[in-house]
């Protein structure tokens, strides 16, 4: 037989084969894997994979490979490369442990969204992930089994679904469940929370499950702040470069020794990143640092990068189920772009601190928190500034209000000026804030601020009838607080608009009497959506530059009625939807009650800027 014998060639090429069949996996981790085969197709850095500018998800990626790993919650600040992180361990496992999986999105659409434009690129830039797509005989891509929602590989089973899919949810068993955003599946009810459930309990079957949460925190009741907060709650620890202390990264931290840190953009007074007053998003990008709270150093945005390579891990919560891993991340972490420097982040705070979404978004997005604790950033005191009557502009409209207790009452009188050129969102001075004695010292005051009666709104929620009595003696308007979100209006042509407020009710202040019907005079009062007019009042409180002025001479009870509520997520009984609504934390909320009824006032006579209205045009 010939040296050159094709038979003895074949021969040796399946000894080869038999030899490399038999061989143990090699023994590269997850990064080192993905750093050898993965290209990054898609997004602002493209290329060869690099772990550098995400150091962070080096342990993450590597839980991926631990068939030890149970659960894995990512709770991430938004662009901090969580999908990108569960891509790659998912072309891993695809790879070199595969398992029938489903990837779970808020909808159908998102995820063959993701499927087209992000997950099937990553595929066919990596070489190991393409010698397993199913082909035809004429050796290209089947692509009746390699859809964009139902991925038949030759050693697994991929199946993109939609959260508000139950069947699709539970159709089958599968190894890995990864929920991608799963705080977006939109409003959870009984029977939506019970499908993902399910979906969880179809991974039981398989000797190594894997189940992946990763979202971006909205309130502390959706899914996946309970998912860390069960998990063993790991954050990131960096080294100060000023006193090698390892250190958390916080937007905010109070120390005895080195009082406020975290992240700032002035070093002794707030004045020193203002121009004439009010911020200077230039002064405040450039002069932002992070101030250590360790050793009160000063930390600039340069050194963020070598910090968070040196950066490690560390769990919190003792507790958890062995396998069990969760990891926070907020934007202080993330080195990918400019958007993301110290000073941009300040900004971004700067910007959003007047708008009550801009603050939501803010906390959720940036710095990887429930939007629950958001007080813990807007708690803060009333700011009185010392102006008087003659300093407010005369053409500005005087509104007052007032909250009927049993013998006695607690006014408001606020001067509103319309939104202009000048003033795009209008403006509001606080004259009076206190507690009345009589209705003779509530005339007075009108007469004082010379108020119409109109004007003056008076709530009827308590004793109506000998309240109604009282509005119509002296011509004022009632108002009545309720937990309706909102109210339609029909307009002459049939179009309907929804408003926080109702239309004009009437109401026979001698209502269950022996004078009942009697008498044609009736008091004219709205309802009024208290979850809208205390999301009004929370906007109005903290835009920058500041319209809502409040002046030295209010009540010093003034401060801890305005701090009576606090929005908190809360499921309703009813549906079961988790909804977010405004906690009472105290009684005394005399004086909130008014600044409700004022704000309701302003929007009936265009005086501030109208929330989004619901236009329903007729048919």
């Amino acid at each position: 037989m010939s040296v050159h014998d094709p038979s003895r060639q074949s021969l040796k090429d399946y000894n080869q084969f038999l030899f490399d069949l038999l061989q143990p996996p090699t023994k590269d981790s997850v990064v080192e894997w993905a750093e050898k085969y993965v290209e990054i197709p898609t997004g602002a850095i493209r290329g060869r994979l690099n772990m550098r500018m995400t150091p962070y998800g080096r342990e993450i990626l590597e839980r991926f490979g631990d068939r030890r790993t149970k659960s894995l919650t990512l709770c991430f600040a938004s662009q901090s490369a969580k999908t990108t992180l569960t891509i790659l361990g998912m072309l891993y496992r695809l790879c070199r442990d595969s398992q029938d999986a489903m990837w779970v999105f808020p909808n159908r659409e998102l995820a063959n969204s993701f499927s087209k434009a992000r997950w099937m690129k990553f595929i066919q830039a990596c070489e190991p992930a393409v010698s397993l797509l199913p082909r035809t005989i004429k050796n290209e891509i089947d692509r009746h089994l390699f859809a964009f929602m139902e991925q038949h590989f030759v050693n697994m089973f991929l199946k993109f679904v939609g959260s508000n899919s139950p069947a699709n949810l539970a159709s089958f068993p599968v190894g890995i469940l990864v929920q991608d955003e799963c705080d977006k599946y939109g409003d959870q009810t009984k029977y939506e929370a019970a499908a993902l459930d399910l979906a969880e309990e179809r991974t039981k079957t398989f000797p190594f499950p894997l189940v992946v949460k990763a979202s971006t925190p909205t309130t502390a009741n959706r899914m996946i702040w309970p998912a860390f907060l069960k998990s063993d709650q790991r954050y990131y620890w960096v080294p100060c470069p000023r006193c090698s202390c390892d250190i958390l990264l916080k937007f905010r931290v109070k120390t005895e020794k080195h009082g406020e840190c975290g992240l700032r953009w002035w070093k002794e007074s707030d004045v020193e990143a203002k121009t004439d007053g009010d911020w200077d998003l230039n002064k405040v990008a450039k002069q932002a640092y992070y101030r250590c709270q360790e050793c009160g150093g000063e930390i600039q945005d340069f050194e963020r990068p070598t910090m968070i390579n040196a950066g490690n891990w560390r769990p919190t919560n003792t507790l958890a189920e062995a396998g069990d891993y969760g990891y926070h991340l907020s934007s202080l972490y993330s080195i990918l772009g400019r958007k993301t420097s110290f000073g941009a982040i300040a900004a971004q705070w700067i910007k959003a601190k007047g708008i009550l979404s801009g603050r939501q978004n803010f906390i959720n997005s940036w710095l990887a928190e429930t939007w629950d604790a958001e007080r813990m950033y807007d708690h803060r005191e009333i700011q009185p500034e010392p102006y008087r009557l003659q300093d407010v502009p005369e053409e500005s409209l005087a509104v007052m209000t007032i909250d009927v207790q049993e013998n006695h009452f607690w006014a408001v009188v606020r001067r509103w000026m319309a939104p202009s050129k000048e003033r795009p969102n209008g403006e509001s001075w606080l004259l009076f804030a206190d507690k009345v004695e009589s209705v003779e010292n509530l005339e007075q005051i009108q007469t004082e601020n010379k108020i119409q009666g109109e004007n003056v709104l008076v709530d009827l929620a308590h004793r109506p009838n000998q309240t109604g009595r009282l509005i119509l003696e002296h011509g004022w308007r009632g108002i009545w607080g309720s937990d309706t979100k909102s109210f339609w209006h029909r307009l002459p042509n049939g179009t309907r608009i929804e408003r926080i407020y109702s239309t004009v009710q009437l109401r026979d202040p001698h209502l269950g009497t022996a004078w009942e019907s009697r008498t044609l005079d009736r008091v004219r009062y709205v309802k009024f959506s208290v979850n809208g007019a205390m999301d009004l009042i929370s906007s109005l409180r903290f835009h920058q530059p500041p319209i809502w002025h409040i002046s030295i001479n209010v009540s010093d009870q003034y401060q801890r009625h305005m701090a009576s509520r606090m929005k908190v997520a809360m499921q309703n009984r009813r549906t079961g939807r988790w909804e977010s609504i405004w906690k009472e934390l105290h009684r005394d909320d005399h004086l909130l009650d008014c600044e409700e009824f004022q704000v309701i006032r302003a929007i009936q006579l265009g005086l501030i800027s109208v929330p989004e209205e619901k236009i329903e045009v007729a048919a």
